[in-house]
């Protein structure tokens, strides 16, 4: 169950702790999503703690470990079942101050010195027979078998896999090399079965292997030169995959999403690489609309990543890269084009225009205008509007574009 604060609790809090009067509700909601998003990424770095420990239960000491990790004042006098050694802070107030200390217990020396220790017996140790013939001796040393257990045939003990069967195998194998196949026709049908058939849940794990290992394999160095086809396939059977209702793709974000992100933030993957990155947007906002929630915080992860790249003023980024970073952003909504790329346009605009690749700068000012008017009609109906706010949002580059789009959507 994600973890969400209420408006109310954070308005008392803030009032009791920090006596700040009252707050007005945008810095009341501001607070609370920052609160929930903390808690949530703390909870989560302490159950990753929990995990590395081999332990069930989680610990104050987990918590502190989390907050360390983010840097942040650690709880003081936490007291937890595996530190029974440390005591509790006992508070004290002297002089109009809440002092804080450990209430340490004082053993006198010399009932220490009278009183009568056990003294511990020396190790020893003794020889006996694990096994006889195959047979292990019934004596104290050797632990007690049931013999219920014994009579179970080994058969009852294999290792237990998701294996597939035959019908299966043949499944998937026909159906993967259907889908990289270059009949166009069959093609058409197998991801047409990707993103109709709810039988494919029992080899879902396969076919995300089979599309993160493609990806991966295609964009490494040692992969060959012209390899846009077969990525753009790979990327086809996961907009199959997504446009499925019947299939559950969460348990495989963590091979499948980075996928797909890969192509489409990649710094070279082929010659006609633009509509492989379109694409990859597109699945890249399914992903986001249908599986980001609060706990995971899936959707604001993934808009700081593309966020940094297209903010970014070093040549560390390609502009192929800036292009799919902006392709991700504008597929999520139209609520994070207006908030957070309508800022950047007019800073974009100018360094467009110094762009010495021809075909990089006309496709990053297609791209953005068909996002920008669309975003921008949604909010503003006036198709003939002011042409003095389109240049003071947009600057001189994109304004006239945007303007002229808006004119012949009348």
């Amino acid at each position: 169950m994600p973890v969400q604060f209420s408006v109310e609790s954070i308005d008392y809090l803030a009032d009791k702790f920090n006596n700040c009067g009252s707050l007005s509700d945008e810095s009341l909601s501001y607070l609370t999503r920052q609160a929930t998003s903390l808690i949530s990424i703390l909870l989560q770095d302490a159950c990753k703690v929990l995990r590395k420990c081999r332990r069930n239960s989680l610990t104050a000491e987990d918590f502190a470990f989390a907050l360390k990790l983010h840097q942040l004042e650690p709880m003081y006098g936490g007291y937890t079942i595996s530190n029974h050694h440390r005591s509790s802070f006992q508070k004290l107030k002297k002089d109009n101050r809440n002092v804080y200390y450990i209430d340490d217990q004082v053993i006198p020396l010399d009932q220490l010195i009278q009183s009568h220790l056990k003294v511990p017996l020396d190790i020893s140790l003794r020889v006996h027979w694990l096994a006889v013939n195959g047979k292990q001796p019934e004596v104290i040393e050797n632990p007690t078998v049931d013999i219920s257990v014994r009579s179970i045939p080994k058969k009852r003990f294999t290792k237990s896999s998701h294996i597939l069967s035959t019908e299966q195998q043949i499944y998937f194998k026909n159906l993967t090399e259907t889908c990289i196949s270059s009949n166009e026709s069959k093609r058409k049908q197998a991801l047409a079965i990707l993103s109709s058939d709810h039988s494919l849940q029992a080899i879902l794990s396969r076919l995300i292997l089979f599309i993160s290992e493609g990806i991966r394999v295609n964009l490494s160095p040692q992969a060959p030169t012209d390899r846009s086809i077969f990525l753009n396939l790979l990327i086809q059977m996961s907009d199959g995959l997504l446009q499925n209702e019947e299939l559950n793709l969460k348990a495989y974000l963590h091979y499948f999403f980075p996928a797909v992100l890969s192509c489409l933030l990649a710094r070279r993957t082929s010659h006609d690489h633009w509509s492989l990155r379109d694409l990859a947007g597109k699945c890249s906002g399914k992903i986001i609309r249908k599986y980001a929630t609060a706990a995971n915080d899936l959707q604001q992860r993934t808009i700081n990543v593309f966020y940094r790249i297209l903010n970014s003023n070093e040549e560390e980024y390609t502009w192929p890269t800036r292009y799919g970073a902006f392709v991700g952003l504008c597929e999520m909504n139209s609520k994070v084009i207006i908030q957070l790329i309508f800022p950047l346009v007019k800073r974009l605009g100018e360094r467009i225009r110094l762009i010495s690749d021809v075909e990089s700068s006309e496709r990053l000012t297609e791209v953005i205008v068909k996002f920008l008017t669309m975003a921008y009609r949604s909010i503003d109906n006036k198709i003939e509007s002011n042409e003095k706010k389109l240049y003071e949002q947009f600057g001189s580059y994109f304004a006239p574009l945007i303007q002229q789009q808006l004119i012949l959507l009348l």
